[in-house]
């Protein structure tokens, strides 16, 4: 039987926010119990052009994006990039930008459990 998607918090840093974005909104099918929430380190959205998301999904699955202002390894300027498509799209999008570059800071962890705290109570 196992956990239900809407207990469940898809995440991940890197190429697993990427992931992550993917599986919680990209071709989610309408019928189909949305995820908990999304959190995504780091990360990028792919395949932009080709993105759908069912308004259910929308109303259900807010997103955490963080993300290092210094990042050599996914630029910084994808997180604001993603963050506006989403956003337009009408998903609940909680972004922050921290002094690093890629890796994690304790304030993100911080707010990524408080937003995690949030979807899961």
């Amino acid at each position: 039987m196992g956990i239900p998607p809407n207990r469940v918090v898809v995440g991940g840093f890197s190429q697993g926010g990427a992931v992550a974005l993917l599986t919680a909104y990209h071709r989610r099918k309408e019928g189909k119990v949305p995820f908990a929430g999304c959190v995504c380190l780091s990360g990028w959205l792919t395949m932009k052009d080709d993105l759908e998301i069912t308004d259910e999904v929308i109303k259900s699955t807010p997103l955490f994006w963080g993300h290092g202002q210094a990042d050599d390894k996914v630029l910084y300027e994808q997180q604001p990039h993603g963050v506006q498509i989403l956003r337009e799209l009408g998903v609940d999008v909680s972004d922050a930008a921290y002094p690093m570059g890629h890796s994690s800071h304790p304030k993100e962890i911080e707010a990524m459990a408080e937003f995690l705290e949030r979807v899961l109570k």
